[in-house]
């Protein structure tokens, strides 16, 4: 099973429920490693599997999944 790292956007007028949302990403099967509730952001990692039921949680705006960042080329001293 491959688990994503996944960060959500709570939609600001649901940030006085953020704590409930919290609990409502763990219930999903989200491992949360981070919340930002000034910010309103909640990070942590999920299987892949699971990411589209993060999205219909209520007060969700938006999923984001992280994206691996590499060095793309190395330049060689010829």
């Amino acid at each position: 099973m491959t688990k994503l790292l996944v960060s959500l956007i709570v939609e600001e007028t649901y940030l006085v429920h953020f704590s409930e949302i919290v609990e409502s990403c763990k219930a999903a099967g989200m491992d949360v490693q981070r919340q930002m509730t000034t910010v309103g952001v909640i990070s942590g990692t999920i299987e892949a599997s699971r990411v589209k039921v993060l999205a219909q949680i209520r007060g969700v705006r938006h999923v984001e999944e992280s994206r691996e960042v590499g060095v793309l080329g190395k330049s060689s001293d010829k």
